[in-house]
């Protein structure tokens, strides 16, 4: 799952030469990426991906590309549509590139290289639980426990005794 906004934008250069870039947050993987885009290459990256995907509205282009207002609703059309793109279930090379990030359904996850030695990646568990944790009754409370109570019936066909 990605999750991504759009959550400011800035002037950069000088008045002669000056231009807008948005800050663009995503969340892929356990990984927060911030990278900044200017609107021209959102539309690259539009005109690019109409042509694999059906896509979301993208943002018209304004005249008064200055005002604070007109800024402000861009990086909400920006947001909405990134939004909308990453919700397909498929996400493309170009996508990754444009927010520039790497998903491992798209790569050779099996083994890589880092300072010239071979990794491998294997599953580690990430919580773990007692074995027994749910066979035994430690609810001192007068009310039921629903979520042991499911858990029993769920793995172990147990019904709990009401407490007393």
């Amino acid at each position: 799952m990605i999750r991504v906004t759009v959550p400011s934008f800035r002037k950069v250069g000088d008045h002669n030469d000056s231009y807008t870039v948005f800050n663009v947050e995503v969340c892929a993987a356990g990984r927060l990426t911030n990278v900044e885009k200017r609107y021209s290459e959102f539309e690259d990256f539009h005109k690019q991906l109409k042509k694999i995907i059906r896509t979301p509205e993208f943002p018209p282009k304004k005249v008064m590309k200055w005002n604070p207002k007109v800024l402000e609703q861009r990086r909400i059309g920006l947001q909405l549509y990134l939004q909308g793109v990453v919700q397909n279930d498929y996400i493309s090379k170009i996508v990754q590139r444009f927010l520039c990030i790497t998903l491992a359904n798209t790569t050779n996850m099996e083994s890589l290289t880092h300072d010239d030695q071979e990794v491998s990646l294997s599953h580690q568990p990430m919580i773990g639980f007692q074995p027994d944790a749910f066979l035994l009754n430690n609810n001192k409370s007068s009310l039921r426990d629903i979520i042991t109570e499911g858990v029993h019936r769920g793995l172990y066909c147990v019904q709990m005794e009401e407490p007393r």
